[in-house]
């Protein structure tokens, strides 16, 4: 071997070794980031989370027609905000007891919401996160049940005593949602 290419021989050794010792470094503080943040935030703060958006969305259809407010409501914090459709962006619905009202007075409904694609960002305390996920509303009356609302939610949620619960939730943030009207949703929301 010439003395040329021993040197790139070594300049080589060199590269792969800083890049190793550069890696394992990076890697171990990535690592120790990972450990603190799930130190914080679970895998159970995400099941419960994804537990409150089954209650949220089973309160609001009826799923418990007794009480139904009650058990959409309890889905928020007491001081919680929703702001769906139109109306409620320039209005919100403040406060537990607001929010209990507005789903108590909603009645029977072949309207369900499903709620795929949660994802959640929690905030480096682990006790506030925000979530976003898609809300599908279809009617279930028709066969086969009817898309009649495609909609976004932003949430900001909060850990409780009670567990995680939304703070203040917004939805129709995305440009191609279907409006809270047409014949489909009047169906469903007039039974």
């Amino acid at each position: 071997m010439n003395r040329f290419s021993g040197n790139i021989a070594v300049l080589v050794v060199v590269a792969v070794v800083a890049g190793w010792a550069g890696w394992s470094v990076g890697g171990a503080e990535e690592s120790e980031n990972v450990a603190q943040e799930s130190a914080t935030f679970t895998a159970l703060d995400y099941a419960e989370i994804t537990h409150l958006y089954s209650k949220y969305v089973q309160g609001i259809d009826g799923i418990w027609m007794d009480g139904k407010g009650k058990h959409y409501a309890d889905a928020f914090t007491d001081d919680g905000v929703m702001q769906a459709g139109p109306e409620q962006l320039e209005n919100p619905r403040v406060g537990r007891e607001v929010i209990e009202k507005m789903a108590d007075g909603r009645g029977p409904s072949t309207m369900r919401h499903t709620v795929p694609n949660i994802q959640v960002h929690p905030a480096p305390d682990g006790n506030t996160a925000e979530a976003w996920a898609y809300i599908m509303v279809y009617d279930v009356a028709q066969n086969p049940p009817k898309l009649c609302s495609h909609r976004a939610t932003k949430d900001t949620l909060q850990r409780t005593d009670k567990g995680w619960r939304i703070k203040h939730r917004i939805n129709s943030t995305i440009e191609t949602n279907t409006p809270f009207e047409g014949e489909c949703w009047d169906s469903i929301t007039s039974r």
